[in-house]
């Protein structure tokens, strides 16, 4: 039998393919110029999204008197996933492509039970929040690389917080781990290098991006079945995992009332550091006062504090009756 002559014409294309696939699964550059003011151009790409605005708009109060509601990041998106500390966005992969992380099991029933193991891509809008300027470069090459294939990811280069400034957060010697520790803890000692990233209030985020969103007029999906999430009503789901910012995110997302109005599901962890959190500006907001000799919204729990801490804040949060979150989980699958 004749040998069957191919072409390097013929073969070229999926040799590209594989590269890019390989190249954007694993390069993680560094040393990337980070400018919070070029993102939305820079990340943005052709996307099935009717609107492109900015990632953050800094006027977070609604216009009464404006005759035209305001445009949504999250209009038109059926579900809805919050990656709070996406790091590389591997949990928005695990989403979007679990058959690449086949034994991310735990990962998979959770999507299967909030989303529906029927769900389409189509249907998801993914929202990921990282303060990190190393992996800019990466969620940049993840937005084009989903908008291509008709996916909505929008990167958010900022620290979630309560609050909006900046903070100094740190470089902890991790590089060899994706620097899964950069935050705002010092973690070995002087070795750590500074670095200043923006802040945004989450509460206030969710309440001008996701409350009250335009759904699309049609989903794509098919759901249905004994899964929570086979039920195709629209869901907010919130993975945290932030460094021990938790602790500044969680209560106000609680107390504000949008944790258990917006959310349906929360999972993610909690950091037994210490912590010695003062709020911006050195008072609480609204508090003209202090409580004792307290600032309201300092926060100092020593190490063997945290952990009680924890306890009483989801002890607080189960003893809600009237409310959509129906717990939050720990658990993290990266």
């Amino acid at each position: 039998m004749p040998r069957r002559r191919i072409s390097i014409s013929t073969v070229l294309p999926t040799i590209l393919f594989i590269a890019y696939f390989l190249h954007l699964d694993k390069k993680i550059l560094r040393d990337v110029a980070f400018d919070p003011a070029s993102t939305s151009s820079s990340s943005s790409t052709k996307s099935t999204a009717p609107h492109t605005p900015l990632p953050l708009r800094p006027n977070t109060k609604t216009n009464i008197n404006a005759t035209t509601p305001k445009s949504k990041l999250a209009d038109d998106c059926h579900h809805i996933y919050l990656d709070l500390g996406s790091n590389i966005g591997i949990h928005s992969r695990l989403l979007y492509q679990p058959h690449l992380y086949p034994h991310a099991l735990k990962s998979k029933f959770l999507f299967d039970q909030q989303f529906g193991p029927h769900r389409h891509n189509n249907d998801l809008c993914v929202f990921a929040f990282e303060p990190n300027p190393i992996h800019r470069e990466r969620h940049v090459n993840l937005t084009r690389y989903f908008g291509q294939l008709g996916w909505r990811y929008h990167y958010l280069p900022f620290a979630v917080s309560d609050s909006y400034g900046n903070g100094t957060f740190y470089h902890n010697g991790d590089g060899h781990k994706e620097e899964i520790g950069f935050g705002d803890h010092r973690l070995i000692g002087k070795g750590a290098v500074e670095e200043v990233v923006p802040t945004i209030r989450l509460v206030d985020w969710i309440r001008e991006e996701v409350r009250g969103r335009r759904l699309p007029k049609k989903v794509f999906g098919k759901y249905g079945g004994i899964y929570g999430g086979g039920d195709g009503k629209p869901k907010v789901v919130v993975k945290m995992d932030i460094e021990a910012m938790e602790y500044r995110v969680l209560p106000d997302l609680m107390f504000s009332g949008v944790l258990c109005q917006e959310v349906d599901f929360i999972y993610g962890e909690f950091h037994d550091w210490p912590v010695d959190y003062e709020p911006h500006g050195g008072r609480g907001r609204g508090n003209a006062g202090g409580i004792g000799n307290r600032i309201r919204g300092e926060l100092h729990l020593k190490k063997g504090e945290v952990m009680n801490f924890q306890r009483e804040l989801i002890k607080a949060f189960d003893s809600v009756n009237d409310c959509r979150t129906r717990e939050f989980f720990y658990f993290d699958d990266e």
